[in-house]
């Protein structure tokens, strides 16, 4: 080894960077001088250690668990919406069919709307549960067999009025 190297592994690199005049060229550093530095460095240890990958996957655990109940409340939250959005429609629909024919609609079907819920999930089942020539009821029911089932919010009504939380219909302040 010759005595250039020694100096450079004994003594710290210090490199100053000054503004130079454009007339005297361009500073050019030997070849190599950054990385003899970075060989003094001991390449045994570049990767992660079992500890380090440990704690990252125990703090990626930790925020999954706080983020996920907030994740899946939001869901819940906007597939309520999708619901009481749908109702909406249901009620702009029953008031052009009265417009028409004198009374509102008995079935989701003489609105043309027979086939039609609250999303292409079919989370909730929207359907018409009574009417007549001056009032409507139209509901939006939980599917059983969707995630929306134990929802607190449950069924959701809406009448010739607008939200409806008469017979057990969901909470006009708590849920719409």
């Amino acid at each position: 080894m010759g005595r250039c190297a020694r100096e450079a592994r004994s003594k710290p690199l210090i490199v100053t960077l000054a503004v130079v005049p454009k007339h005297l060229g361009v500073i050019r550093f030997p070849q190599g001088v950054f990385m003899k530095r970075n060989m003094m460095r001991n390449t045994k240890n570049g990767g992660m250690t079992l500890v380090e990958l440990l704690i990252v996957v125990a703090i990626v655990a930790i925020l999954a668990s706080i983020t996920f109940p907030s994740w899946n409340s939001q869901v819940l939250k906007a597939r309520r919406a999708d619901a009481k959005n749908t109702l909406m429609f249901v009620l702009a629909e029953q008031e052009k069919y009265r417009a028409d024919n004198g009374s509102y609609a008995s079935n989701m079907s003489a609105l043309g709307l027979s086939t039609y819920n609250s999303s292409s999930r079919d989370y909730y089942n929207v359907s018409i549960v009574s009417s007549s020539a001056s009032a409507f009821v139209a509901s939006a029911a939980p599917n059983t067999n969707s995630e929306q089932h134990g929802d607190g919010c449950g069924t959701f009504a809406v009448n010739q009025l607008g939200p409806d939380d008469s017979s057990g219909y969901a909470s006009i302040a708590d849920c719409w």
